[in-house]
């Protein structure tokens, strides 16, 4: 019995490492695709860090160990696992993400509100996204003139060259904002919300009292943060500190951004998978937590004021709103302060992340 236990001990180690070797290499064959797709730089990378973390290690336990093995064969045998190891941790995250964006999608809400005299639509938007949202959103807003609503967009209107000039510093860093959120679709796959209203402007031209931009502009916007700047501490110090951090580390997202356009199509395509679960992230978390942005002072309830004012004084009866979906609970509110009978009667969630349709790969047959 004394002389069975060894080989039976010995053979459980040996099928526990066989599992865990056919496991690291599953997850390096899932690995390849990734990392190839990044670079083949990256591959020979690994490979060079494993071999020489790899010969490190080695030396550590011959230096203290002092027993005799077979150093080359472990060398190797370390080097691979450690491939293995690290091709996993670099990949993992895309793999990570691309579920976060399937699993756990971006929604924005389709809200009818009413008080009984009164019908808003508020249609949440997202300012990149995919382009079967955009088309579901043109789709109702069609159904919805043909129903005698008055649209009402959100946009904040151009004034000056001083005013635009400070919005776009302010929230971008200095980049225009249509030019960014352009580059931010191009590199997620996702599409720019305003190359779908171009399909209502037929509409427009004949019917522009039923299309409202009920929007500031960025004078206003403006005037708006040189009050609260003046007036609210709290405010102008997280205002002064932006400016400051801007100044010391500019913000590069329009760089990167372009830089990643230059990329490969696999590069392209893993750039993308990244950036929808990263928006996606963003998004849900943006939902689920409070903003603690001084920012959002002026930038939402500012404009929400603004909006609520309109909503209230339009004599029309049904409205029909696309506006940031992080603008319905402040206009709600306001709403319901001003008269108490507004609620909710259907409330619809539509996805607005998802990896890009490509219909010229498929075939109807």
């Amino acid at each position: 019995m004394d002389g069975q236990m060894p080989i039976k001990k010995y053979t459980l180690k040996n099928r526990l490492t066989t599992i865990l070797w056919f496991i690291a290499c599953i997850g390096f064959l899932l690995s390849l695709p990734i990392i190839l797709g990044a670079s083949g730089w990256l591959l020979f990378g690994l490979i060079i860090l494993s071999l020489l973390l790899a010969l490190l290690a080695t030396g550590i336990a011959r230096y203290f160990f002092k027993k005799p093995a077979r150093y080359r064969f472990q060398w190797i045998t370390w080097s691979l696992a450690l491939l293995f190891l690290l091709s996993f941790v670099v990949a993992a995250p895309v793999y990570y993400l691309a579920g976060v964006t399937q699993m756990h999608p971006a929604l924005v809400p389709q809200v009818t509100l009413t008080n009984g005299d009164k019908t808003i639509v508020f249609q949440g938007m997202q300012h990149v996204g995919i382009e079967r949202f955009y088309k579901s959103v043109v789709y109702d807003l069609e159904d919805a003139l043909s129903k005698g609503y008055v649209l009402y967009y959100e946009g904040v209107r151009p004034s000056t060259p001083e005013a635009d000039t400070w919005l776009n510093r302010t929230v971008t860093g200095g980049t225009d904002l249509t030019t960014t959120y352009r580059l931010l679709g191009d590199v997620c796959g996702l599409q720019f919300q305003n190359d779908y209203f171009g399909l209502l402007a037929q509409d427009v031209r004949q019917h522009p009292q039923s299309h409202v931009v009920a929007d500031v502009s960025t004078l206003e916007l403006k005037n708006e943060y040189d009050r609260l700047m003046s007036t609210d501490v709290e405010f102008a110090q997280a205002m002064r500190q932006q400016e400051q951090e801007a100044v010391t580390s500019p913000p590069e997202v329009s760089h990167f951004i372009t830089f990643l356009k230059k990329g490969s199509v696999r590069q392209r395509e893993l750039a993308g998978i990244v950036c929808r679960g990263v928006m996606t992230m963003t998004l849900r978390h943006a939902d689920e937590a409070q903003s603690d942005s001084q920012l959002d002072k002026v930038i939402l309830d500012f404009r929400n004021g603004k909006l609520a004012e309109q909503l209230l004084a339009e004599p029309r009866d049904k409205i029909y709103i696309t506006y940031g979906a992080k603008h319905l609970p402040g206009v709600f509110k306001l709403l319901h302060t001003a008269d108490p009978r507004w609620h909710s009667v259907s409330i619809k969630w539509m996805r607005t992340v998802d990896e890009p349709e490509n219909y010229m790969d498929k075939s109807p047959i």
